[in-house]
């Protein structure tokens, strides 16, 4: 278990992991995220621990990490634990594959039960308020290929761009485009640019 603490160590959420039986021995505590990657890749069924921030400086380099689990470390689960309420950023962590999501405005015990629920669980888990946010959204997480061609357009590149990049089809993007933004539920191209601006920062 990964955990990138800051506001999690400050919630006291690292100390709760430490006492947790059968778990307290596995907490490893990272004060950085690029300390994380090494971690991960020393264990294939990592359970990470992120906190998600609304710095849009930090959350770029955390979806770039998220993404960084997915192709590299597919086994590790993305517990994703913030403040962060903007639909089009939860849906876009969702898609991603993060296996729970829980607000830090949560209790404590509500934290710890949806960690040891993570365990056994296979599907998404969210804390209450984060899934009374996500009810809102159409669902289903993306595949790779839209990962890539979503973050293609978030650097600005337009569809044909995208598709001599990957070396695909431009009616291949389009629909892997149009397939993405359905999921994240976006309704125009400035929806894409918004999620695309504060998911890299600018």
């Amino acid at each position: 278990m990964v955990v990138v603490p800051c506001v999690l160590t400050a919630a006291g959420i690292v100390h709760r992991l430490k006492s947790m039986p059968k778990i307290h021995k596995l907490v490893s505590n990272i004060k950085r995220i690029d300390e994380a990657y090494g971690e991960v890749l020393k264990a294939t069924d990592s359970l990470v621990i992120l906190n998600i921030s609304e710095s849009s400086t930090q959350l770029a380099e955390e979806i770039k990490f998220i993404n960084w689990c997915r192709t590299v470390q597919p086994g590790a689960a993305i517990v994703a634990y913030t403040r962060n309420h903007k639909l089009s950023v939860l849906n876009y962590i969702s898609a991603l594959g993060a296996r729970v999501i829980i607000s830090q405005y949560e209790s404590s015990s509500t934290f710890t039960d949806l960690i040891i629920k993570s365990f056994s669980s296979r599907s998404m888990l969210s804390s209450p308020m984060i899934k009374n946010i996500l009810d809102t959204r159409i669902s289903g997480e993306l595949t790779v290929c839209e990962v890539q061609v979503i973050g293609q357009l978030f650097l600005g590149h337009n569809v044909s761009q995208v598709a001599q990049s990957l070396g695909r089809d431009i009616r291949t993007v389009s629909a892997h485009k149009r397939h993405a933004m359905e999921k994240l539920g976006l309704q125009c191209e400035k929806d894409l640019h918004v999620l695309g601006c504060a998911l890299l920062g600018k």
